[in-house]
């Protein structure tokens, strides 16, 4: 789907309650298209390979690119907000198609060591099964810049994870906040690296941003995409007034 400019969105299903029990965990995606040299793509978040229903999610977001004439080959660099498999699991699978770098943060780079050795067991009891990601680098706050006129600002926004990141783009006002924000809710913070504070703290820095189009992890019972300045401005109101003492 086609949001604005060269900005595109690829929705795991989960709306309605029929779907919530249809489908199993999987993220939304994003893609910036033509976004780096020889027109390659960006790919936010390219999500799980199969799930823990079966469900080939990424064939599916093969597909649903493909639709709109973007082919996973041409995809240049993948962003991964945080280091949870339904979000970067992808990312392996996609680079031995395309030849696309990987990024992802240095504080979650951490977490998947740990995830590899103390915390295994634990992370397994919570449905966590941890794929193999190899960063090509990793993101720092600032700015990052694709080519001449494109550039992202990237934005540490600890709290579902110690190294969570969010994607501001400041020109077309779109803002990616993985796990960070969703409608009317906020990620969780009992997984290891987890914390209620950060959190709070991270969604008040983006609560000053300029933003037409704040763009979730998951949809989680209602829209993925919270579009225009004061449906998200009473967003934010919302969980400060219903979220944040519970975190």
């Amino acid at each position: 789907m086609k949001l604005v400019d060269n900005f595109y969105a690829y929705l795991w299903p989960g709306v309605t309650m029929a779907e919530m029990q249809t489908y199993g965990n999987n993220c939304n995606s994003y893609v910036v298209a033509k976004a780096l040299p020889e027109n390659k793509h960006v790919l936010v978040d390219p999500g799980m390979v199969v799930n823990e229903a079966r469900q080939n999610c990424l064939e599916r977001l093969i597909s649903e690119m493909g639709k709109e004439g973007l082919k996973i080959e041409d995809v240049g660099l993948i962003l991964n907000t945080h280091a949870h498999p339904d979000h970067y699991g992808a990312s392996e699978a996609i680079r031995k198609m395309s030849g696309a770098q990987v990024a992802i943060a240095k504080g979650d780079d951490e977490f998947l060591k740990l995830a590899k050795g103390e915390m295994a067991q634990v992370l397994k009891q919570m449905g966590f099964e941890m794929p193999e990601i190899h960063p090509d680098f990793y993101l720092t706050e600032g700015e990052l810049r694709l080519d001449q006129d494109l550039v992202a600002r990237i934005m540490l926004t600890p709290g579902h994870s110690q190294g969570h990141i969010s994607i501001y783009w400041p020109d077309a006002k779109v803002f990616m906040g993985g796990d960070l924000i969703f409608h009317g809710s906020t990620g969780r913070v009992d997984i290891p690296g987890g914390s209620g504070q950060s959190l709070k703290e991270s969604i008040e820095r983006v609560a000053e941003l300029d933003v037409e189009y704040l763009l979730t992890g998951h949809q989680y019972g209602a829209p993925g995409i919270i579009q225009g300045k004061e449906e998200i401005r009473k967003n934010f109101e919302t969980i400060r007034r219903y979220i944040f003492p519970y975190l």
